[in-house]
């Protein structure tokens, strides 16, 4: 009988500390967001956001479901009436994570580096971006050129407009919003799915790549390319990563003209049995090897052709 009040008292005294370590807990996370005691600023105060959420409920985000330090809270702090730095700094930064559960959607935090420094936003902090005011992403005279940490708006199958951000040649769903997006399966179409194609597409093109046929299929790439704006031939696109030149044919299929200029310029072509001032056609363009055995084709140089031609080599 002793036993087992003993093993009751020890519970209930477990149970009191426990207890006692919540309210403590929260008492703290409340100090570090009204900027009470030690750690107290001037200049900080609860976002309006903020103040329609209980004081328990602020609590149990700053302490039990995210164990974010007042460290961690001081990008936030220092730019919560800043929204446009608190979008840029989750869609064009580093590392960037979000516990995501639709359930607790609003007492979750977003993570990501800053300045060498772990930060984290409150998801009910995270501004929301209005497509309304978002130009959409369209090519000019087969040129693709997108600012780079800019945000423009994507409009899917079925006419409805989503944010993306384009930063060093990524173009994609913006990461404060996907991260935070409701279910966007909409009468059986997945648009989450349809957004991933397409952006993992783009993005390839404006680092500079070549797709794959079993990544992307040349009916996806051409319906990608033809929905922004470029048609088959020449293009170029520049979204923060330099600009970059392809071919798209009627197929689908792409051309990398980066790299083959790249490839032809390197090659020793006296020592591949040619000779010097043999010429090759290059797109629609002619140019004659050099005493060093090589020709000089320059990314900028006005093509008219798609076709390339090799010179004859002598008899031997």
């Amino acid at each position: 009988m002793s036993f087992s009040i003993s093993n009751k008292m020890c519970a209930y005294q477990t149970q009191s500390l426990q207890r006692n370590r919540k309210t403590l807990a929260a008492q703290g996370a409340m100090r570090i967001l009204s900027g009470t005691g030690k750690n107290r600023r001037n200049s900080l105060s609860i976002s309006s956001s903020a103040r329609s959420f209980s004081k328990k409920s602020i609590a149990a985000l700053i302490d039990k479901s995210a164990n974010v330090s007042a460290s961690e809270l001081s990008f936030y702090f220092a730019n919560y009436n800043n929204p446009k730095a608190i979008l840029d700094a989750i869609n064009f930064g580093t590392h960037v994570e979000c516990g995501y559960n639709p359930a607790f959607k609003d007492y979750g935090v977003m993570c990501f580096d800053h300045n060498g420094s772990s930060q984290v936003v409150p998801n009910y902090a995270v501004p929301k971006i209005n497509t309304s005011t978002l130009p959409g992403i369209h090519a000019v005279n087969n040129s693709l050129v997108l600012n780079n940490k800019s945000y423009y708006a994507w409009t899917t199958s079925d006419g409805r407009r989503y944010p993306w951000a384009v930063g060093n040649g990524h173009i994609g769903y913006a990461s404060s919003e996907l991260l935070l997006a409701d279910n966007t399966n909409q009468r059986g179409t997945n648009y989450k799915a349809e957004m991933r194609k397409a952006s993992g597409i783009l993005s390839t093109l404006a680092q500079g790549g070549s797709l794959w046929d079993v990544l992307h299929s040349r009916k996806e790439v051409l319906a990608t390319c033809e929905k922004v704006g470029i048609m088959p031939g020449f293009f170029s696109i520049d979204a923060g990563a330099g600009k970059h030149t392809y071919i798209l044919q009627e197929s689908g299929n792409l051309i990398n003209v980066d790299k083959n200029i790249e490839r032809w310029n390197s090659i020793n072509w006296i020592g591949s049995g040619y000779k010097e001032g043999d010429t090759f056609s290059v797109y629609g363009n002619e140019y004659a090897i050099d005493s060093s055995g090589h020709i000089h084709v320059s990314v900028d140089d006005t093509f008219t052709s798609t076709e390339t031609k090799y010179p004859s080599k002598p008899l031997k």
